[in-house]
Formats: C-alpha cells, structure tokens, sequence
C-alpha cells in the first residue's frame, strides 16, 4: 500500500508495454470521432426531440425559467441539460449540432475525469485502458447520436467523484468547490437520486478499507453546504412556476409542488412506483440490458465484479472498492426500481470500465483474466460481424458501400489479431476496441442515416423548410421532430372541430395522418395532396419493419395537403 488511498501496487515491469502512450491517443481520437459522427444524423424520435424541442423553446420565448411543451407546463425533468442546449442554440442556432454537440462535450468531460480517477487509483496503464473502454462500449457510442442526459450526466457524476475521492486525502478550495458544482450540476440534470453513485462509492470503499476517521468529517457538511447552494437556481425556477401558483393543473390536479417533485417523486417516487408517473420493471432487465449495451466489455465486465466481490469477503489482494461500489450499488437499486430505461446504465459504465482496467492491468497475476477477454472479445467480434451482415442482407435495400468496407475491415482485423503472436495481451485490448469503433461506425454512417428517414416529423419540416419557407403549418401529430426543425410555427389541431374553428383557407397546410385524411373524406371535406411521408416510430424497432420485404406493411403514412 502506497497510501490510505492508494491501495494498489505499482504495475509489473511488463506493464509499460501494454498500452503506451501513442497507442492511447490514437485510439482516443478515433474513439472521440466515431462518437462525434453521431452530430451529422437527425435527431431521434420519442425522448431527445422533446428535449430538443423544450431547449428551443427557451431559445424563441427568451423564458428559461419556465418549460412548457405545447404551451403547457411541463413537470418531469430538471431544467440543466435545457439550459446548456439552449445556450449552445443562442450561439449555433437551432440545428442538430447545436443539440447534440453538448452531450459530446460532456462525455468527453466524462472520459477525462474517468481517467484521472482510474490514474488515482491505479496508475496511467490502467487509466489509459480503462477511459478507452468507456469511450468504446456501444450505448456511450449511441447515446451520442440518440441524446438524452445520460452523456452530460457522465461528465457531471464522475467530475464529482473524482473530486470528491480527492477531499478524502486532501482538503482543499479547489476540491470543495469543484465537487459541489459538479454534484449540483449533476442533481439538476437528473435528481438527487444521482447522489446516490458517488456516495455509495467513496463512503462504501471508505467502510471497507476501515477508514472510518475520515466517514466524519467537517468538510462533509461544506460539502452538503455548497452543493444545495448551487442548486439554488433549479429551486427558484420549480418554486417560481408551480409552487408559488398552486392552481395551475399539474398531472391532473392542483397544489402540485415542483419542488418536492423534483426532491422526491421524480427519482425516489419513481424508485417505490408511488409518484405521479408510474412504470413496469422486471429484475433481469439491466443484466440482460447490460451485456449489449456495454458491449464488448460486458462479459469481463461481470468477471471483474465478481473477482472483486470475492476478494471483499476473503482480503487476499488489496484492492479498490470505490469503483465497484459506484457500479453494484446503483445497479441494484436500477434493478429493482420499477422504472427501467436501457439508457439508465450508462452513468454506471465509468466506473465498471475502471474495474475492469484494474482486473485486466492494475492487478497480479490475472493471466486467466486475460484469456477470458480474448474468448469474450472474439465472441462480440462475431456479433458485431454477424449483425452487420443480417443488416446488410434483410435491411438495405442493396449493399452498401459503406457496410461492405466495414465489415472486410472487421473480419480481416479479427484474423489478423488472433493470428499475430506479437504483444498477446495488448492486442485483445486493441481488437475490442477497434471492432466496437467499426461496428458502431457503421451504425452511424450506414444504419442510422437510413433509419431517421422513417421520421415523418423531420422530414416533413425539412421539406416544408425548403418550399414553403414562410407559412406555418397546422398539425394533426404531436410531433417533436417537427416542432424543432420547422423554421416556422406549428399549430396542433388535432380534432375536426379545432380545424373548423381555425378556419383555415386554401393556402394554408395541414400535415396529416391516415385517421385524420379518413375524418375529411368521411366529411365531404376536400383537400390537395402536396407531399406523403413514410412514417415509424424507430426507437421501437420491429423484425416486420427491419426486413425489407415486409418493412411496407408496418408503415405509417403521412401527409402535407391543404384544404380546398
């Protein structure tokens, strides 16, 4: 043991071979732009359109203490991620990067600060595998084209950790300050329920190495101090638009405090399935969840959880908790939480990625690890090539270019890394990575722009931008996609009697969809055609819509006409 909070012994000799520093930085720059190409995709449907679409509104209303989606006000979600969207739209203006271009930021925020706790812990080896895992597992890398919170939420949590893990050796203004920001920023991105993962990963590896000198201590309460001061702005903008107007009719009733939902029923409500929003679970989601999702990492992922929670038992090694508490806490709670999202494990994956760079470098005598890696990394190597291969035949209407390159490059890389005999270990190390960066390069350069053209909602106001750049345009779809991009208003009239009402003429336009063209035919209503739409829901895939010669019969139309 170096120190109390070092607890690790200093690599093997050999060790300096595994990664070194070139390899590191050309793998993280690659890493960084198969990340980054998810910027150039449209949004997505369901969840990160109506984010989009409430940081908009910010921007057009100039009101960043109030959110509404639709004109009406909306309780769900803390107002930081809007807040930073909208500000990035201020200076971009309102596009695609401008929404998703924060979450990247964030994540690669998040990277760094996974390395500098991973390098605390262990040393630079560990730390360089260990952010390498993260920038490379599959739903970090999806997650920066399909953005929610999850990628600002990484950033902000392990900025607080790894501040926090420095309080416990050092007390300084910097440390202090730090933590408090970035748990406040954290709290106002998703909850105090976020709290939860770095608390139970200092204090639980605190109990576990007996440092309980240091469980209590003054700057503990500075620390509590501070972060509910910085999260004063999220109070007085929930205060000021629910709780000091108790009339307003919030799920379905009145004297709805925004403040005590944002304390309590949005994350903990949520948690014992007693708040205003309710959900399903099932207790394997996130196991199952787990082994694609943090693909190609997760089967030595579940081995280093399970070394490690051995060796919490029996103390052979001296090892860190910290990471593994971070990870199997929350994930327990995740597990059992009757709200599950496959998006959730994401604030999970830094810490797990430094478990699993401690097993794999940061520890002795772990060869068996390593031969587990080559049989697990090989087995998603397979995956990844047998996906891209069912896409490319059953999905695209005829091979593409891109799929094709991709997949030669995937299947001659994997033979040529089984085959060297050169640097046995760090070549598994490279091939994991490689074949993920490939793999969801693929996704995003070939599936994904493919798949967002089923977005009535955005290729609608595309078009509509396009040709008819100065009218507004009624609606009967709630439709995000199309409240964000269409460079004009949208105005929803969702029944005939709304229609009528708006006494719309022969020059305005109504996008459409099947019921409703069906209620003006059935109503001797005539109407012009201008445009159809090929229309799914793509965040809710289907074998009938992934097989080509299927895919027509489970689209939707839509439709741009005018009345006549």
């Amino acid at each position: 043991m170096k120190t109390e909070n070092s607890m690790l012994s200093k690599p093997n000799a050999n060790d300096s071979d595994i990664i070194n520093k070139p390899t590191f930085l050309v793998l993280l720059v690659l890493a960084i732009l198969v990340n980054s190409v998810g910027l150039f995709n449209d949004i997505f449907a369901a969840d990160s359109s109506l984010y989009a679409a409430i940081s908009k509104t910010f921007v057009v209303s100039g009101d960043y203490i109030n959110i509404y989606v639709k004109g009406a006000d909306w309780l769900d979600k803390p107002h930081f991620p809007f807040w930073i969207c909208a500000l990035f739209m201020e200076v971009f203006g309102i596009n695609t990067i401008a929404y998703k271009l924060p979450s990247l930021l964030f994540f690669i925020a998040g990277l760094y600060y996974t390395y500098k706790l991973a390098k605390s812990l262990y040393n630079t080896q560990t730390a360089y595998l260990a952010t390498l895992i993260l920038a490379s597992s599959l739903h970090m890398i999806i997650s920066n084209n399909d953005v929610r919170a999850e990628s600002i939420l990484v950033g902000l949590l392990m900025g607080a950790t790894y501040y926090i893990y420095k309080l416990t050796s050092k007390f300084s203004f910097q440390n202090i300050l730090l933590a408090s920001l970035f748990s406040a920023a954290a709290i106002m991105t998703k909850g105090i329920f976020v709290m939860i993962i770095p608390s139970a990963a200092i204090f639980g590896h605190l109990i576990v190495t007996k440092q309980f000198n240091k469980l209590f201590d003054y700057k503990w309460l500075i620390l509590f101090s501070l972060t509910i001061l910085f999260t004063a702005p999220e109070i007085y903008a929930l205060y000021e638009q629910f709780d000091t107007k108790p009339d307003k009719i919030v799920f379905g009733k009145t004297g709805v405090s925004g403040i005590q939902f944002f304390l309590w029923d949005s994350q903990f409500g949520r948690f014992f399935n007693t708040g205003p929003i309710k959900g399903k679970s099932e207790p394997f989601f996130f196991v199952h969840t787990f082994l694609w999702a943090f693909a190609p990492w997760a089967l030595i992922g579940f081995v280093s959880l399970f070394k490690t929670g051995a060796n919490l038992i029996t103390r052979k090694f001296n090892y860190e908790y910290l990471t593994f508490f971070g990870f199997v806490i929350m994930f327990l709670i995740f597990s059992i939480s009757r709200f599950q999202l496959s998006h959730y494990l994401n604030i999970l994956f830094p810490f797990i990625s430094i478990t699993i760079a401690g097993l794999l470098i940061g520890r002795i005598k772990m060869n068996k690890a390593h031969q587990l890696l080559k049989v697990f990394i090989n087995l998603y190597l397979v995956v990844f090539i047998g996906v891209i291969s069912l896409l490319e035949i059953y999905f695209n209407q005829d091979f593409s270019f891109t799929g094709i390159v991709l997949l030669l490059s995937l299947t001659s890389l994997g033979v040529f890394f089984n085959f060297i005999k050169k640097q046995q270990v760090k070549r598994f190390y490279v091939l994991g990575i490689i074949s993920s960066l490939l793999f969801t390069l693929y996704l995003n350069l070939s599936f994904y722009p493919k798949l967002l053209k089923y977005q009535s909602g955005a290729q609608m106001a595309f078009y509509a931008n396009q040709n008819f750049p100065d009218q507004d345009i009624f609606t009967t779809n709630n439709d995000w996609l199309l409240d964000y991009y269409l460079e004009m208003e949208v105005i929803p009239t969702y029944t005939l009697d709304r229609l009528t009402a708006l006494s719309l003429n022969e020059d305005d336009l109504l996008f459409a969809d099947d019921a409703f063209i069906k209620l003006l035919e059935d109503n001797a209503l005539a109407y012009e055609l201008i445009e159809t739409f090929d229309h799914f829901h793509i965040t809710l895939l289907d074998l009938n819509f992934l097989d080509k010669s299927t895919r027509e019969k489970s689209l939707q139309k839509r439709y741009l006409i005018n009345l006549e």
